[in-house]
């Protein structure tokens, strides 16, 4: 859980619970899509939240620092920038081309290094947000990301474009990778984007409030009032008709230990004769694999790629994205094809299967 601090400027007390949560769950959705891309025990934790002028944010412990600015976008504006060791930025980089050195302090951020660096903080940023948005309810995105790397003079002034008199939440971090890095990083986040935030934990509240109110209506009218004794509801007369023709509509209905169980129509069955000649997609799989970004770039005529199934196991099967059955390869005049030796599942292509 973030920290508590004291603070009744852009995120008032009362809001408070809900962005606390808010940033927890955008920095676990930060460490786990750094954890996916890079195939390593990430670990982002310990958020902690001040508010501050931008003149008065301190940032000289991360220093050599690249900035990550992004922009928030669809339903929400204004700018977050994180502030990180390039120290730590090239430890990303190591793992994800495989690399199991430590940072080297001559290391050059050149075009190729600032380009892999760039994509992995988009992917990340982009994940975080997206689970913002998804807990708002709303369509917030993020912009693609701007890396800016500070040798001790760059000022947040013209990053977080802010006056360096305006407010500004600062986040600060712990991360942990693997056994090899453990670090800390922050995040500013502008006037601007604490007011967007603001608004749309505002409108989620009201929401709520509003989604309450209706199933608490929902459930006052469906309140049965008592009937007085041999009175016939004027009503009656209709809701007979009506469950004569719903007992029509439904096929059937079986009683099971105070269970209705329904029993699909025969039409059902029977419409699939219009869509029988509908063209599906059928491919043929062999096996997969993964590998590191530096093998896969290393690829050329020739090289040989293992695959995670034995050369004697059945292939898979494929129809529409779903495995149906499994078989072994033939070889029919100039083509392959393939020998089906096991259904296993060929109804579920049309929904309707066990």
């Amino acid at each position: 859980m973030a920290k508590e601090v004291e603070n009744q400027g852009i995120i008032n007390m009362t809001d408070r619970q809900v962005f606390d949560e808010l940033i927890n769950l955008h920095a676990k959705a930060a460490g786990e899509s750094l954890s996916s891309i890079l195939k390593a025990d990430i670990e982002i934790s310990g958020p902690e939240i001040t508010e501050i002028t931008v003149k008065e944010v301190e940032y000289g412990i991360l220093e050599p620092a690249i900035f990550v600015k992004s922009c928030l976008t669809s339903g929400a504006a204004g700018n977050m920038v994180i502030i990180l060791r390039q120290r730590d930025m090239q430890a990303f980089l190591n793992e994800l081309m495989g690399i199991d050195d430590l940072p080297d302090p001559d290391f050059e951020f050149d075009e190729v290094a600032m380009s892999a660096a760039t994509e992995l903080m988009n992917q990340m940023v982009h994940a975080s947000v997206e689970v913002m948005a998804e807990y708002l309810g709303n369509t917030m995105e993020s912009s693609d990301c701007q890396l800016i790397l500070s040798d001790g003079r760059q000022n947040l002034f013209p990053a977080i474009g802010e006056a360096p008199e305006s407010k500004t939440i600062v986040i600060h971090y712990r991360v942990k990778i693997k056994d090899m890095v453990e670090s800390e990083f922050m995040e500013c986040i502008s006037t601007t984007a604490a007011d967007s935030l603001y608004q749309e934990i505002e409108t989620r509240r009201e929401a709520d409030k509003k989604a309450e109110a209706e199933a608490k209506a929902m459930e006052e009218s469906l309140l049965v009032k008592p009937v007085q004794p041999g009175a016939v509801p004027a009503s009656a007369g209709r809701e007979h008709l009506q469950s004569a023709a719903e007992s029509r509509t439904v096929n059937s209905a079986a009683v099971d230990g105070g269970r209705t169980v329904f029993q699909a129509s025969p039409s059902i069955n029977g419409n699939l004769g219009l869509i029988m000649d509908v063209p599906l997609n059928v491919s043929v799989e062999i096996g997969k694999t993964r590998r590191r970004l530096k093998d896969v770039l290393n690829f050329n005529n020739g090289t040989v790629v293992e695959l995670d199934k034995q050369a004697d196991a059945p292939v898979d099967i494929i129809v529409n994205g779903q495995l149906i059955a499994r078989g072994e390869v033939v070889v029919i005049d100039d083509n392959f094809g393939v020998r089906i030796s096991e259904i296993v599942n060929t109804r579920s292509i049309i929904g309707n299967g066990e």
